[in-house]
């Protein structure tokens, strides 16, 4: 009986969603559904509306303050070791140590934990292909997740977080469906306030629940019937919206009581004209060969990964190896370790101060070293230091031309970034949070240019 009755109300909220008994199709079903029924009225269906956005928009803020937490507990510890400790040995092989002590530790809690951080593309793709994401208690992913920032890595923020965040609002939905309640938005609208509280802006959320990938331009934004409803396309955007919005609040409390910056660097404006605008080509042509270098070297380390193996010797040695090299290249080099958010500021100071060449060098290895991170054990996203990348590289392009230094730089890290990620409209949506938006035109034609320049498909990585 009780199936039956089960059985009856989906069949009567499907019904609501656009099916009639007659096999003909109407666009009658509610703007956002509710499950076990159809809306009645416009007063129904606004009810349910402002509620789910209400519940999006609380989520979001809830997302968005913890995320921040979490983010400024990395920065203090990093600080402790680094700028505690490192300052008071003042070696000039510091870095060579931590990192490839840093890596013994990752290594050593890697194979003891079984835990590792899952990249966000990962995280995501999981996501819409299952309805949910999981990690084994909240404990073992959020150390995960801070060792290789603590210890330096090159590696971003936005992976560990994501998946952290994800898993614990699937839980609350889990939690809430077995008391009874059809809370399925908040999971759903999980990656969309994440993205907009790491990045520090609305639009990196909103874009980032829309915008689908090449590979993965199957999903529709369409995720499985976890919780007996779907939501229409317009309805979700509405949702991650909300969503992004709460999350920027949550980072604006915790900025306002703790009195902590955080988030992309702001740089100034654009105030190139004329032929000096032509220097726009050599900047994507320069990224377009920092692209080329990150996905080679993605492809060589995700070799050198593979033959090492997941077994005891490979888990440990990967992790010593990848720190070694990184620690040995920052004792010349120290700005390629690090996410890079606050290495972007310091370098938008001290740019003048540098040698054209040994800006361009920390980026183009900077372009090496993250994804050998992310190959070799240091788990983490790439979006902080592929920015970061593209700025090093954009003012050594500066330096040498002598062009409008904002130019070089806006158009060289958004064309590296979307050349790493291959998703335009994120990259923009990202990245016009740190230019202001007269450069829109340039900015957008850069991360036009990055995604549709090709990758060679032997420096693609090999599909299972």
């Amino acid at each position: 009986m009780v199936n039956n009755a089960n059985d009856q109300r989906r069949q009567s909220f499907r019904l609501g969603e656009g099916a009639r008994e007659d096999g003909g199709t109407s666009d009658s079903r509610p703007f956002v559904g509710d499950a076990g029924r159809k809306s009645e009225g416009i007063v129904d269906v606004a009810t349910v509306t402002i509620g789910m956005v209400a519940f999006a928009l609380a989520v979001g803020f809830l997302v968005g303050f913890t995320v921040f937490s979490i983010m400024n507990v990395s920065t203090w510890l990093t600080a402790l070791l680094w700028g505690g400790l490192g300052e008071a040995v003042n070696v000039w092989w510091f870095s060579l140590v931590a990192c490839t002590v840093g890596g013994a530790i990752i290594g050593l809690w890697t194979w003891w934990s079984g835990d590792r951080v899952q990249p966000l593309e990962s995280v995501m793709d999981q996501f819409r292909a299952t309805g949910s994401y999981k990690t084994d208690g909240a404990i073992r992913p959020a150390v995960s997740f801070l060792l290789p920032l603590v210890f330096g890595g090159s590696v971003g923020f936005e992976a560990g977080l994501t998946g952290l965040i994800a898993a614990g609002c699937c839980w609350i939905r889990d939690e809430l469906k077995a008391a009874g309640l059809r809370a399925g938005a908040v999971a759903d609208v999980t990656i969309a306030a994440s993205m907009a509280a790491i990045f520090g802006t609305p639009l990196a959320g909103i874009v980032a629940g829309a915008e689908s990938a090449p590979h993965d331009g199957r999903y529709v934004l369409e995720e499985p019937d976890v919780n007996d409803y779907t939501m229409r396309r317009g309805a979700k955007v509405v949702l991650y919206t909300a969503a992004a919005f709460g999350a920027f609040g949550g980072v604006a409390l915790f900025s306002s009581v703790f009195g902590t910056p955080g988030g992309l660097p702001r740089f100034g404006a654009i105030t190139a004209t004329g032929a000096e605008l032509l220097w726009v080509v050599p900047c994507i042509a320069a990224a377009y060969v920092m692209t080329l270098l990150y996905h080679a070297s993605s492809r060589l380390f995700a070799a050198v990964s593979a033959r090492l193996g997941d077994g005891r010797t490979g888990t440990l040695a990967k992790p010593v190896v990848a720190g070694f090299a990184m620690g040995a290249i920052a004792c010349a080099l120290p700005y390629v370790l690090f996410p890079g958010e606050s290495q972007s500021e310091e370098l938008m100071l001290t740019w003048t101060t540098w040698s054209a060449a040994a800006l361009i060098a920390t980026g183009f290895l900077k372009a090496v070293v993250t994804p050998m991170c992310l190959n070799m054990g240091w788990m983490g996203g790439s979006f902080f230091p592929s920015i970061f990348a593209g700025t090093a590289a954009g003012f050594g392009l500066a330096a040498i031309t002598g062009a409008d230094p904002m130019l070089m730089v806006a158009v060289t890290a958004t064309a590296f970034l979307s050349g790493v990620v291959r998703k335009p409209l994120l990259v923009l949506a990202i990245l016009l949070l740190c230019f202001p938006f007269e450069g829109i035109l340039w900015m957008g034609l850069a991360a036009v240019a990055g995604a549709a320049l090709p990758i060679p498909r032997a420096l693609l990585p090999r599909r299972s």
